[in-house]
């Protein structure tokens, strides 16, 4: 039972780090596009998660952990909707990190941000609707602060 869990955690990492760099291609080459034809404007109309790695970024969306995000990849938008603190909170997805699913994306955290994602979800208080200040990494996010949706 331990190796089925294990394996299909892998495909599920797998699959997110997939869709990760699949959506990291699609910003640069929007990025790359809009920069091309009008220089002064594609900074502004630059998806957050493509501005530059110094500068830290507000994001409101919803944390969603990677196994999960990765079985339902097709229907992410609804699923979140759906998916609850309990499910992101058993150990298998606790183990597969986080990441926020926000303005019809998914942006995964680094290992440390991850854990700081566990560490707030496990508040009595906490919920899965956030707003988050974080720097983009890579292709990763590094969280810098966290506190629930108002």
């Amino acid at each position: 039972m331990k190796k089925i869990l294990f394996v299909l955690m892998a495909l599920c990492l797998a699959s997110s780090l997939a869709f990760a760099a699949e959506e990291a291609a699609t910003v640069a080459a929007t990025t790359d596009t809009a920069a091309a034809v009008a220089p002064e404007v594609a900074a502004a109309d630059m998806p957050a998660a493509a501005a530059a790695a110094s500068e830290e970024m507000m994001v409101k969306g919803d944390i969603i952990d990677n196994m999960c995000a990765g079985a339902n990849k097709d229907k992410i938008a609804e699923f979140v909707k759906t998916h609850t603190k309990e499910c992101a909170l058993q150990p298998a997805c606790i183990e597969s990190g986080y990441s926020i699913f926000a303005d019809g994306k998914l942006y995964a955290f680094d290992k440390v941000s991850s854990a700081k994602v566990a560490e707030f979800l496990k508040q009595a208080d906490s919920k899965l609707q956030v707003a988050i200040t974080a720097k983009q990494v890579g292709d990763e996010l590094s969280l810098v602060s966290i506190e629930n949706q108002k």
